[in-house]
């Protein structure tokens, strides 16, 4: 397949994920992947990447892995995470990303229930975490590190199964004909990848998404946005989230250089020393952008705050022209007014960002209409879009020439969006997964008939824009894009002595914090232990010492979570929750909308930043 082929106008689309494999190799020494070493960023280039993939792909043959067999990537963002999942497809090998942020436990829950062969990770940190489960995973026989000078020790209870990634990667590759043929012929239903989402009840769910899933996301999600060559990517989104995994084959669908930011906390840094053209992020990063903007403001002298002002105001004028929805260049006079905005005020945003910055996608959580707006006024266009791990995963997004803020964009073309009474979103089309693995009671809670029940509330208007406007369940989803169950936490808060009701809050925010009602049975005996006099529970609650009690018991349960489900802050409320103010039910189930809507004033006093 050559690349004037691929990008004919007769060409019908990806049928499967290993033909972006054989466009790579005919892309020679082109840059394609790019990460720092020491300091230094270092490229990939695409016939380095083809060949250690069936360098790879020859390792894990000679290991005895067969097709469908599980293999597990537990990595941060980094090129051997790429090159360990091109081998898995090539071979027909299942991966299963996993979050390297999660726990060890939680690990271990995934690569058991996958049914894990082999596990691939970054570090002798995350081979720890895998180490100190290895009695729970009778079918793990395989751990290999990517960073050889952090090699586990050998595992007890079974042969020893310690793999260098050095050693697996520099097998003789599997002869190219052959190996490209494998390739040719994957079949579009075969499985590629297993992916593990929450559901409201905190287990785990895998996902297995096919070869034509992705495809058929990967051939509509991005028509519009004019990728090429020349394009640079930053990535810091994690690979193991569904969002980021099909950014990155776009990259190489578009013959764009992707970029491998060290950490979220260099970010900033990296933007500046990448210079990318295009960013994908959860709406988080674009919050810190706006809020480190209004702060430079907030602070400059009364005349730059007056120009920030006008500038910002010509950016409200501009708007339409940018969002398309006034044909034909501004009037003189506004264009005028753009030059000297952008001098004098838009170009340190445009510097924030690198310089070059002229594609911004947001995903993974509501960006929110004010936040959109603000960043349009100040000349960055965010497109938004939509979508869930299920769907593989866009079902809608903004693109030049069909953008609405506020909205997620217009549907792809190749699906089918329906609603309930109640409003659900309801999706079919080939995207759309088939099952849950080995879920077949959560499997017919979400599909009848190829419908998929996305859980949102939503509607179309009347131009074909998709809006979101609720979750129908309780999952939250903080701003950063992460799930969090709240029952599974709430229900550990509860077993302490001290604490009647907890009821976890922070859906499209920065973090997860929770209000709490005492058990004040418990709560007043130890007040008495300590010879303490009150004169109403709100005077206990407000005391120091209590606060420290449970600020205690909060502790102990953040010892057990992910470090994005953590409490990053509590409210102790001083009365119980009652059936008669509407905060629980008859049959003592709290009413979580009603909870936030009296409370309110204390959950925002829990966000100061925001």
């Amino acid at each position: 397949m050559s690349l004037e082929f691929w990008q004919s106008p007769n060409f019908p689309g990806l049928e499967s994920l290993n033909q972006l494999l054989l466009w790579t190799r005919q892309r020679g020494d082109v840059p394609l992947l790019c990460a720092k070493r020491n300091g230094i960023w270092v490229s990939l280039t695409a016939r380095q990447f083809y060949n250690r993939v069936r360098a790879v792909a020859a390792g894990l043959q000679a290991l005895g892995l067969r097709p469908g067999d599980r293999v597990a990537i537990l990595s941060e963002n980094r090129p051997e995470w790429m090159v360990s999942d091109f081998a898995c497809l090539a071979l027909g090998l299942v991966d299963v990303p996993v979050y390297p942020t999660l726990p060890a436990d939680q690990v271990a829950f995934l690569l058991r229930h996958a049914g894990v062969r082999l596990a691939l990770v970054s570090s002798a940190g995350q081979a720890d975490k895998v180490e100190s489960q290895w009695p729970s995973l009778p079918d793990l026989s395989y751990l290999c590190v990517f960073d050889d000078n952090a090699q586990p020790a050998p595992l007890p209870g079974r042969p020893p199964a310690r793999l260098a990634w050095s050693s697996l990667e520099q097998h003789p590759p599997i002869a190219a004909a052959g190996f490209d043929a494998r390739l040719s012929a994957t079949r579009p239903e075969t499985v590629a990848t297993l992916l593990y989402t929450s559901g409201t009840t905190g287990i785990p769910k895998g996902v297995p998404l096919t070869h034509r899933n992705l495809c058929a996301c990967l051939n509509y999600a991005a028509v519009g946005f004019d990728f090429g060559p020349g394009d640079v990517r930053l990535s810091f989104l994690p690979i193991s989230h569904i969002t980021e995994r099909h950014l990155n084959y776009g990259d190489q669908m578009f013959g764009m250089l992707t970029c491998y930011a060290e950490s979220l906390e260099k970010v900033a840094d990296n933007l500046l020393e990448t210079r990318p053209t295009v960013i994908a992020s959860v709406p988080r990063i674009y919050e810190k952008v706006a809020a480190g903007v209004r702060a430079q403001a907030a602070a400059a002298s009364p005349l730059k705050r007056r120009l920030f002002a006008w500038a910002l105001e010509t950016g409200r004028k501009l708007a339409p022209y940018r969002l398309g929805d006034r044909p034909g260049p501004p009037p003189w006079g506004l264009r005028l007014r753009s030059r000297l905005a952008g001098r004098l005020v838009y170009r340190r945003l445009r510097q924030r960002l690198g310089g070059r910055l002229r594609v911004a996608i947001a995903g993974g959580a509501p960006l929110g209409r004010e936040l959109a707006e603000y960043l349009l006024h100040l000349g960055l266009v965010v497109d938004e879009g939509y979508g869930l791990t299920e769907t593989s995963p866009v079902i809608a997004v903004n693109k030049p020439g069909a953008r609405r803020p506020g909205s997620v964009g217009r549907p792809l073309p190749n699906l089918q969006l329906r609603f309930r009474e109640d409003g659900e979103l309801l999706v079919k089309g080939a995207t759309v997964f088939a099952g849950y693995y080995r879920n077949p009671q959560e499997t017919a809670d979400v599909l009848e008939d190829g419908w998929f029940a996305t859980g949102d509330i939503g509607h179309l208007d009347a131009e074909g824009f998709l809006y979101i406007t609720d979750r129908k369940k309780d999952l939250l989803k903080t701003s950063g894009g992460k799930f969090i169950a709240p029952q599974p936490i709430e229900n550990r808060l509860k077993a302490s002595s001290y604490i009647a009701e907890a009821v976890v809050v922070g859906d499209g925010r920065q973090y997860a914090s929770v209000l709490l009602t005492p058990n004040f049975a418990a709560l007043e005996a130890w007040a008495r232990a300590q010879g303490w006099a009150w004169n109403s529970r709100a005077e206990l609650c407000a005391r120091p010492e209590t606060r420290n009690l449970y600020a205690a018991e909060v502790e102990k349960i953040n010892s057990t979570l992910a470090r994005f489900e953590t409490l990053k802050r509590f409210t102790l409320l001083s009365g119980d929750f009652t059936l008669e103010d509407g905060e629980i039910t008859p049959t003592i189930k709290v009413r979580r909308r009603r909870v936030a809507e009296k409370y309110r004033a204390q959950i925002d006093a829990m966000y100061p930043a925001e």
